[in-house]
């Protein structure tokens, strides 16, 4: 198991109460419900990030094809 540590925030009132109601009907502790909720936000994040550098990389990559190809002359009109 991977070791834990303590992370302290503050969150409005409502937020809490919503989080405690869900946790409950998953039958999760509070602590449990919110940790799943920030690991998939994280998650969702990283796969925003790699998409947008994926789009970059292509573009990229695009670039420096038509690049090359228009330097390239092999004597053939």
């Amino acid at each position: 198991m991977e070791p834990f540590t303590t992370f302290s925030l503050r969150i409005p009132k409502d937020l809490a109460r919503s989080i405690a109601l869900e946790a409950k009907r998953a039958g999760l502790s509070k602590s449990e419900y919110a940790r799943r909720a920030m690991e998939e936000f994280n998650q969702q994040r990283m796969q925003e990030r790699m998409a947008y550098l994926s789009t970059q990389l292509a573009a990229h990559s695009a670039t420096a094809h038509a690049a090359m190809e228009s330097s390239i002359s092999d004597g053939i009109a």
